[in-house]
């Protein structure tokens, strides 16, 4: 039997469904943080090398291997007498450690210090109802409320801080919170809420009229589209 054209109501309910199903699959697997507080109180792990970031390398007794490397896209390396070295993914105390055993083959009781001199990625993201959304540079520390003030001096009218969305990338996965901004403008006492580096901050609306405008930003413009499917759902359309 001849199926005909999915009429839109049935494409939504699919979207729906598949999103439900998408929400179900998530909730079965680990959850590193649940709350909040939770996420508040997680310490900052080691940093870890990555590419781009800048290396100072110091060699006592033969200052003339002293070297200061920028690591590569590939994560590595090039240092004099031992080429090659995989730099990302370490931290210092660890590259320091491999960089001792590998000048030894040259070297007689090699001394190395290792200085992480400038971090390429220490951002984190505000997005949403903010003034000035995009990516932020750490300088030490940054609260929630600090990095929704400097995103071009606070938020929309439209802005809802009562649901403002956290989300951590960690160890390979992805998980956040919802935080009430709004408790903490008026004055509540509660745990302090410090960024970590490439965190991402995202303050929605409170007007369901952006609902379709949400649908059009957010998947229609980024799912590949075929002349005859679209996604939408009309706030209009019983």
């Amino acid at each position: 039997m001849l199926m005909g054209k999915p009429s839109r109501k049935s494409v939504n309910l699919l979207f729906v469904v598949l999103i439900l199903i998408g929400l179900v699959a998530a909730c079965s697997g680990p959850k590193p943080a649940r709350t909040a507080i939770a996420m508040a109180q997680q310490p900052v792990l080691p940093y870890r090398v990555g590419p781009g970031d800048v290396i100072d390398i110091k060699l006592f007794y033969t200052p003339e291997l002293d070297e200061s490397q920028i690591v590569r896209p590939d994560g590595k390396m090039t240092l004099q007498l031992i080429g090659d070295i995989e730099a990302q993914g370490k931290t210092s105390e660890e590259l320091q450690r491999e960089l001792v055993h590998r000048f030894s083959t040259q070297l007689i009781n090699p001394q190395v210090a290792v200085f992480v001199r400038r971090v390429h990625d220490s951002r984190y993201w505000v997005a949403g109802e903010v003034k000035r959304p995009g990516p932020y540079q750490m300088l030490g520390h940054a609260t929630i409320m600090e990095a929704i003030m400097d995103a071009g001096g606070g938020t929309r009218p439209t802005a809802d801080l009562k649901n403002v969305l956290v989300v951590r990338q960690r160890d390979g996965h992805h998980y956040g919170c919802l935080v009430n901004v709004k408790e903490i403008l008026q004055g509540k006492e509660g745990p302090s809420f410090n960024l970590q580096a490439r965190d991402i901050v995202f303050v929605p609306s409170t007007n369901i009229t952006k609902a379709n405008d949400w649908m059009d930003q957010y998947v229609n413009k980024i799912l590949p589209q075929h002349s005859n499917l679209w996604f939408g759902y009309n706030i209009n359309q019983q």
